[in-house]
C-alpha cells in the first residue's frame, strides 16, 4: 500500500471516530436536555472523571475494531453505496450492543429507554453522510486525474473490449486500462496459456500496477485464471473477477465465502435484509394485535356460521408459498363442507383465464359465505399463517396447489420468490384482474418491493375492500 493510501485511510478512520464521538455527546446532551439556546452547553457542566476517559477511549477503540472486522476499510470503489450503508448499520448495532452492559458506567446519560437507539442512529446517520461526502470528493478528485488506479484486463474479444470502454468512461471510479490482453489472440501460440501470462509478466515488469480485473469465461479458462491468480499474488497485485455466468436483468448479485472461496449468488425479489427484517417484525407485531383487536369480530362470524351452515367455522386449503414450499392457509369457512370434492364437477364452469377457478355465481357458496367474501372477513384467519411466517402482510396471494400445477408459463413462478400476503398490488388497482395482468402485477412488487411500498398497499387496501367493487 502507498503512502499516500496509508494516509487516506488513516484519515477515513480518525474522521470515523470523530463522528461517532460526536453522535454520542450529542445523544448525551438529549439525554441531560434539549439543546436549546439556554442549554446548550450544558452538556459541558458534565464533570470529566478518569474512569469515564478511559471508558470512552476504550469504547471508541471497540468501533474501531468492529468497523474494521466488517470490513468498512477495504475498497467499495465498485459496489454501491446502499452496501457500504448496510454493512455501517449491521457493525453500528454489534458496536452499541454492549452499551446494555455499561449503563452505570456512562452517566450522567442514563441508559433510558430511547439512549441506545438514538444513538444508534445519530452514528449510523453520520457514518453514512461522512461516507457519502468522501465517495464525493473521491468522485471529484479522480475525474481531476488524482487517486487512479493502474488496471489491466484479462478477457476474450469484444467482452474484455467492452469492460475496459466501460471503466473508462465512468470516470468517476478512477480507473486506467494499462493495457487489455485479449486471450484469444494467443490460441495460436504453441502454448497459449504461457503466452498470456507472459504478455502480463511484461506489463507488470515496466510500470506499476494496482489491479488485474479477468473477464474471461469461467467454462473454460479455470486453469488460465487460476495461473494468473498465483502470478499476481506473487506480486501483491489485486485481481477482480468478473463473472461471465449471465447477465442478469432482474436478479441481484452478491459475493461471499465459502472455506475462503468467493462464491456469487444470483437472485430476485428484495435484497434488503434490513428491511425485510422491519418487515417481518411489522408482521409479528400486526397479526398478534390484528387477532386480538379482531377476536369479537371473529367469535360473531364463527356463531354466524355454525348457524347458517353448521361446523366447521374454519377451512383450511393447502397453498404453495415461498419457494413453492406448501402450507396450510386458514380462511373463515365460505362454502358448504365438501366443496373442494365438488370442485371436478364444476370445471367447465370455470370463468377465469389462466390456470386459476373462479365463478362468480359459485352454487357451493354458502348465504353468509358471499357476504363474508365480499367485506373480506373470511381472509382475517390468515394472520395466523402471518405470525407463522407463512405468510405477509402484502406480497402475491398464495394459489392452491391445483392452480400452481396448471402455470405453464415459466416467468410466472417468479411470483414464488417472496413470501405471499394477505393482500397484493392487484388488489387495489382492480379486484377481479385478469390473470396475466394479476401475474404483472406480482411482477411489479417483486421488481420495486420496499416498505413504502407496502404501507402504501396496506392504507389503499381498506377502501378497496370497503367499497365491494369486483369481489366475488
Amino acid at each position: 500500500m502507498s503512502i499516500r493510501r496509508q494516509m487516506l485511510l488513516t484519515l477515513l478512520k480518525l474522521t470515523d471516530l470523530a463522528v461517532i464521538a460526536a453522535s454520542f455527546v450529542i445523544t448525551v446532551g438529549l439525554a441531560i436536555g434539549p439543546l436549546d439556546a439556554n442549554g446548550l452547553w450544558s452538556i459541558l457542566e458534565v464533570p470529566i472523571t478518569l474512569h469515564r476517559l478511559l471508558f470512552f477511549g476504550a469504547y471508541l477503540m471497540l468501533w474501531h475494531i468492529v468497523l474494521t472486522l466488517c470490513g468498512l476499510y477495504g475498497s467499495y470503489r465498485l459496489s454501491p453505496a446502499a452496501r457500504e450503508a448496510r454493512d455501517l448499520g449491521l457493525a453500528a448495532s454489534v458496536a452499541v450492543a454492549p452499551m446494555l452492559l455499561l449503563s452505570s458506567v456512562i452517566e450522567p446519560a442514563p441508559l433510558e429507554a430511547g439512549f441506545v437507539p438514538t444513538f444508534w442512529a445519530l452514528a449510523v446517520l453520520g457514518l453514512i453522510l461522512e461516507r457519502r461526502g468522501l465517495r464525493a470528493v473521491g468522485s471529484i478528485t479522480r475525474r481531476l486525474g488524482r487517486n487512479l488506479r493502474y488496471v489491466v484486463i484479462v478477457g476474450e474479444g469484444r467482452a474484455a473490449i467492452e469492460t475496459g470502454e466501460t471503466l473508462a468512461s465512468q470516470s468517476g471510479l478512477g480507473y486506467r486500462v494499462v493495457e487489455i490482453i485479449d486471450v484469444a489472440a494467443n490460441r495460436d501460440a504453441a502454448r497459449p496459456a504461457d503466452a498470456t501470462l507472459q504478455r502480463l509478466e511484461a506489463v507488470l515488469d515496466r510500470q506499476p500496477l494496482d489491479e488485474v480485473l479477468l473477464t474471461l469465461p469461467l467454462d473454460r479458462s479455470q486453469p488460465l485464471s487460476a495461473r494468473l491468480i498465483s502470478l499476481c499474488q506473487e506480486q501483491g497485485i489485486m485481481v477482480r473477477l468478473l463473472a461471465n455466468l449471465a447477465v442478469p436483468e432482474r436478479a441481484w448479485t452478491a459475493v461471499d465465502t465459502l472455506a475462503d472461496r468467493p462464491v456469487v449468488t444470483i437472485a430476485t425479489g428484495p435484497a434488503d435484509t434490513l428491511s425485510l427484517a422491519v418487515k417481518r417484525l411489522i408482521d409479528v407485531i400486526a397479526a398478534v394485535v390484528g387477532l386480538i383487536l379482531l377476536s369479537p369480530v371473529l367469535l360473531l362470524v364463527a356463531v354466524a356460521i355454525i348457524c347458517d351452515s353448521g361446523r366447521p367455522v374454519l377451512f383450511g386449503q393447502e397453498r404453495v408459498g415461498l419457494n413453492r414450499r406448501r402450507f396450510r392457509a386458514y380462511k373463515l369457512r365460505t362454502m358448504v363442507v365438501g366443496a373442494e370434492r365438488m370442485q371436478a364437477q364444476l370445471e367447465a364452469l370455470n370463468e377465469a383465464q389462466g390456470p386459476v377457478f373462479k365463478i362468480q355465481k359459485d352454487p357451493r357458496i354458502t348465504r353468509l359465505g358471499h357476504w363474508l367474501r365480499t367485506t373480506s372477513l373470511d381472509e382475517l384467519p390468515q394472520l395466523l399463517n402471518v405470525l407463522k411466517g407463512e405468510m405477509s402482510l402484502v406480497g402475491p396471494r398464495p394459489l392452491p396447489v391445483r392452480d400452481v400445477d396448471r402455470m405453464d408459463v415459466r416467468w410466472h413462478k417468479r411470483r414464488f420468490s417472496v413470501r405471499p400476503g394477505i393482500t397484493c398490488l392487484w388488489q387495489i388497482m382492480s379486484r377481479e384482474p385478469r390473470f396475466d395482468e394479476w401475474i404483472r402485477a406480482d411482477m411489479e412488487y417483486i421488481d420495486n418491493w420496499s416498505l413504502a411500498l407496502d404501507f402504501k398497499i396496506l392504507a389503499k387496501t381498506v377502501p378497496a375492500v370497503l367499497s365491494r367493487q369486483g369481489a366475488y
